[in-house]
């Protein structure tokens, strides 16, 4: 049995993939951000925003444009030199390893193979069964012609000219569009279908991040943002549907979001705490007692919801049992929402939102 390869990044390739990325990788995306401040103002200013929120708007995209110009492309160059100085390609008889510090280890077998493009002077991307799971080959690696013989011989290479960053920019910029539009827009007409799309997108991409092995973990967990983007799609789309639908339903579309949420979270919380494969220690523990507070709360919330109508509680043991309902459940959200900030684990988001949703229900009743 033959040893496997190992392809290290030539370092006199580094300079030609830095002056890319200040050539053409960043003023595309500089020009996307911008143009979407430019929709946005002239949207504000068609729908006759206050001048003073314009120019708070227009200062803060000047300044994230500032930072696009002059501090992130040193982080971007930051970060190259890192993968450049880590990245390690390894071949075996019958797999491909790529090795990076930023990124997990992500291991194709050659039979996993699904697809291999190539961009002429820029990459080798070697596609497993879903898209994400791609390893990325540099030119700038070196034998190149080697590997290039050695994945040809798995699946025939298939030449692209556009590249993965140039698909990525045009998709954000286009996203950035329509999310402005749909801001400042109040026809239903426009508002029901944008809000509904560009929410299932933000979803989409979310997800997308999350599991792709080619995103650093430092994005992603910048990608939770994305919920507040969704949360006002939400919320666009309740203002553009309550004027066509009675009072109330706005109100009840609210309290459901709150009362069938934490069931959802928990669910997605356990099957991502039962799924860590690493081993767990002390804090691990702390996100698994937290949601079985969570849960023992949930638990109690809809037991009084079945027992109780709280907008006509009718007696006195109603009240009694809500306000019991109250007494336990509240400290075990409050309890959750601590062991959430203290514990570890990939369910720590979802058990602070559950415990969260479930407080303010807590709260709610204590005060109806």
């Amino acid at each position: 049995m033959t040893d496997p390869a190992h392809y290290r990044l030539l370092a006199s390739a580094l300079p030609n993939e830095q002056k890319r990325i200040r050539s053409s990788y960043m003023p595309t995306l500089v020009l996307g951000v911008a143009l979407s401040a430019v929709v946005f103002v002239a949207l504000g200013i068609r729908q006759e925003a206050p001048p003073k929120s314009m120019i708070q708007f227009s200062l803060i995209m000047v300044a994230y444009i500032a930072y696009l110009v002059v501090w992130y492309p040193r982080r971007m160059t930051r970060r190259l030199i890192k993968c450049w100085e880590t990245y390690d390609l390894e071949i075996g008889c019958d797999y491909l390893l790529r090795r990076q510090a930023d990124l997990p280890d992500l291991r194709l077998q050659f039979d996993e193979v699904q697809a291999v493009e190539r961009v002429q002077g820029r990459y080798l991307r070697v596609i497993g069964k879903r898209k994400s799971r791609a390893i990325a080959i540099p030119e700038g690696v070196d034998h190149f012609d080697q590997v290039l013989e050695t994945v040809s011989s798995i699946r025939p290479v298939r030449v692209r000219t556009i590249e993965q960053w140039q698909k990525h920019n045009v998709l954000m910029a286009a996203g950035l569009l329509l999310y402005v539009i749909m801001l400042w827009e109040t026809s239903p007409v426009v508002v029901v279908p944008l809000s509904l799309a560009m929410g299932s997108i933000i979803v989409w991409v979310f997800f997308w991040i999350r599991r792709n092995p080619n995103i650093p973990e430092s994005l992603k967990r910048v990608a939770w943002i994305f919920w507040l983007f969704f949360v006002m799609c939400i919320l666009k789309l309740l203002g553009a549907v309550s004027p066509h639908l009675p009072q109330q339903a706005a109100g009840y579309a609210i309290a459901g979001t709150l009362v069938f949420s934490p069931s959802v979270l928990l669910v997605a919380g356990w099957v991502g705490w039962w799924r860590l494969r690493s081993s767990r220690y002390w804090r691990n523990y702390v996100i698994a007692l937290g949601l079985a507070s969570t849960s023992i709360s949930a638990l109690c919330m809809y037991g009084v919801l079945l027992c109780v109508r709280l907008a006509h509680i009718g007696n006195l043991n109603e009240h009694r049992l809500v306000m019991a309902g109250v007494y336990l459940g509240w400290p075990l959200s409050a309890f959750s929402i601590v062991a959430a900030f203290t514990g570890k684990g990939r369910s720590r988001v979802m058990l602070c939102l559950a415990a969260l949703s479930l407080a303010t229900v807590w709260t709610i009743e204590f005060y109806s």
